[in-house]
């Protein structure tokens, strides 16, 4: 199915999505520098990185959404679509909850030793679970694209123009049916002309 939303002829989620997968990893990413280091750079960095990707997480639901509510009703397509986004709803509140625990511990922060005193345990458990949950919903949408073609653009051969747009209705043209039979007969002039040049 060609993606109802669309950018340029592309598909809007796949290309919005990398956004939040990122962020989300280097929010554990940037946890761990702050376990290393207990540097309150890395705790703040870590905080902007996870509000940053459930920000971008929600944009990138709205054109799923549009791919998901044109996909047809009785199919199994729109069935593991659905747990994909339902997947991809959890994993947001996941490092939504995560954020509000990162935010909640910097504006409450207090100075001890000469350092700011930062527990990042409950947030890198979450981190890492969210994480966990977000390698099975991103193999479901693997599969939506790479098994069920969604926000795949058809192919349509046409001897006599490049196809721009999808053309799902209605029989191929004649010409269309003709041309794997004039390639055949393409080849076959063109091995033919090969021998008698040997």
């Amino acid at each position: 199915m060609y993606s109802k939303a669309r950018i340029s002829g592309h598909a809007a989620h796949a290309m919005v999505v990398v956004f939040p997968i990122a962020l989300f990893a280097s929010t554990i990413g940037l946890l761990l520098a702050f376990v290393r280091t207990r540097d309150a750079f890395y705790y703040r960095a870590a905080m902007d990185a996870d509000i940053a990707g459930v920000i971008t997480a929600l944009i990138a639901m709205i054109p799923g959404a549009i791919d998901l509510f044109a996909l047809p009703r009785p199919s199994r397509t729109r069935e593991l679509a659905t747990r994909h986004a339902t997947g991809a709803l959890l994993v947001t509140s996941v490092f939504a909850v995560t954020g509000g625990i990162l935010y909640r511990g910097w504006a409450g922060r207090v100075m001890v030793d000469g350092r700011w005193a930062l527990d990042p345990t409950i947030p890198l458990a979450l981190a890492v679970l969210g994480i966990v949950l977000l390698v099975s919903v991103a193999m479901a949408g693997w599969s939506l694209v790479q098994t069920h073609h969604v926000g795949i653009k058809p192919a349509r051969v046409h001897a006599d123009r490049p196809s721009r747009e999808p053309e799902l209705d209605g029989p191929a043209p004649a010409l269309d049916r003709a041309a794997p039979a004039l390639d055949r007969a393409a080849l076959a002039r063109q091995s033919g002309l090969r021998s008698l040049g040997n």
